[in-house]
């Protein structure tokens, strides 16, 4: 009888130490590492997405607005056409595609609550809108393209090269 009393304690003995032991390793364990992209290379800075939402919102007009939220930007256009008030909202994506060059792939386009097809109203667009400098407006491919200027900070460029979830991506060069 005293040796099954004895066999009992000693698995219940090695369960409670087995079982501690498992305890002690999951909370003295180190998180799982993050994987982040490397944006130390020379020459380059990237920009969060806050901070180029601030500078976004900072070319808003009058009569546009600007909103970068996530990795969208809403373009709510203000305009006025045989005296009557339209409102334009185009929500697209933008894509870097080359040096300061960006394409805003659009996703949504809503003028004035018109019930059009989307190649309509961007057509519309097309004949009626007056585009900023340096935007051109490819109907077929439901996108925008914009030449961007460089940005110039104390001698230096700042010239686009990516956009991704770090942030967006600036070559540096000298002027």
């Amino acid at each position: 009888m005293l040796k099954g009393y004895a066999v009992i304690v000693s698995i219940s003995l090695a369960l409670v130490l087995g079982c501690t032991f498992w305890l002690m390793t999951v909370l003295n364990a180190d998180p799982p590492a993050i994987k982040v992209k490397d944006t130390s290379e020379k020459g380059t800075v990237v920009l969060p997405p806050k901070l180029v939402a601030g500078a976004i919102s900072d070319k808003s007009t009058d009569d546009m607005k600007l909103t970068l939220k996530d990795n969208k930007l809403l373009i709510d256009q203000q305009s006025t056409f045989l005296s009557l008030n339209i409102e334009t909202n185009i929500l697209t994506t933008p894509v870097a595609i080359g040096d300061n060059r960006l394409r805003l792939n659009i996703e949504e386009i809503e003028i004035a609550g018109l019930k059009l097809s989307e190649r309509q109203k961007l057509n519309l667009v097309r004949q009626f809108a007056d585009l900023p400098d340096g935007v051109e407006l490819d109907v077929k491919n439901k996108c925008f393209y914009y030449q961007l200027e460089p940005i110039e900070l104390s001698g230096l460029q700042l010239i686009l090269t990516d956009i991704d979830q770090s942030g967006w991506h600036f070559k540096i060069e000298e002027e």
